[in-house]
């Protein structure tokens, strides 16, 4: 059976990073609220998503009309991971200005991130749970 060949891939791209990019920064948001993150970790992520797409980003984008097997279908699982983490943690680097990618723009989330009820450590329900350094933007006199 042959794949079906898109009518335009870069826009079944986009449509595609709509959905999954703001998921992955909702995650990354999560993860980096909770502390498993940090600045170093986001920049190689970034870094390695675009070397990613810069290696085998046509294995997205071309087909030879046949199924994918084994490795051509490892390629693009992987390919597709690296750049839509990449995407998402360039975006959180960037901060709230975030970044354009094919003509969409991605940036962190305009609500902070919502932690469960716990009471052996304070928190309320509905309370924010603070965002690390790496990810907040400096304010007062100090960062003009």
């Amino acid at each position: 059976m042959r794949q079906p060949e898109p009518e335009n891939p870069i826009e079944q791209l986009r449509e595609f990073l709509q959905f999954a990019v703001p998921l992955m920064i909702r995650d990354l948001e999560y993860r980096a609220a909770r502390g498993e993150l940090s600045e170093a970790w986001l920049i190689g992520t970034a870094r390695r998503g675009g070397a990613s797409l810069g290696n085998r980003g046509d294995t997205l984008l071309f087909s030879d009309r046949k199924p994918r097997k084994g490795w051509q279908r490892d390629a693009v699982t992987r390919t597709t991971q690296d750049m839509v983490e990449g995407i998402a943690a360039a975006a959180l680097l960037a901060g709230e200005d975030g970044i354009e990618i094919f003509g969409d723009r991605y940036a962190p989330m305009s609500r902070p991130v919502q932690g469960p009820a716990r009471p052996d450590r304070g928190t309320e329900p509905g309370r924010a749970v603070p965002l690390p350094d790496v990810l907040r933007e400096p304010s007062g006199p100090e960062s003009a």
